[in-house]
C-alpha cells in the first residue's frame, strides 16, 4: 500500500505537534475515520543560524485521496 509523507515545519517543537494533530483532526472528520498513519518521523536542526522542527506523518495515500469517501457515497446513494 502506497504511503505519503505529510510535513510540518516550525522553528519550535510544539507548535509543528500541534499543527500536525489539527491537519491530523481536520483529515479524520473529512475522511469520517482515522487516518492510517504508519510512522511519525521528527528531524530537527539546532544550528543557531536557523532552527526548526520537522514533524513527518507517513499517511496512506488512498485515505489521502478520499477513497473512504468515495466508498461510502458508492454504497449509499441519496
Amino acid at each position: 500500500m502506497p504511503y505519503r509523507p505529510v510535513e510540518f515545519r516550525d522553528d519550535d517543537l510544539p507548535t509543528a505537534l500541534e499543527r500536525s494533530a489539527a491537519w491530523l483532526r481536520r483529515t479524520q472528520e473529512w475522511l469520517g475515520e482515522p487516518v492510517d498513519v504508519i510512522a511519525i518521523h521528527l528531524d530537527y536542526d539546532d544550528s543557531d543560524d536557523s532552527p526548526y522542527y520537522d514533524v513527518k506523518l507517513l499517511c496512506n495515500e488512498e485515505d489521502l485521496a478520499g477513497a473512504p469517501i468515495a466508498l461510502r457515497a458508492a454504497k449509499d446513494p441519496q
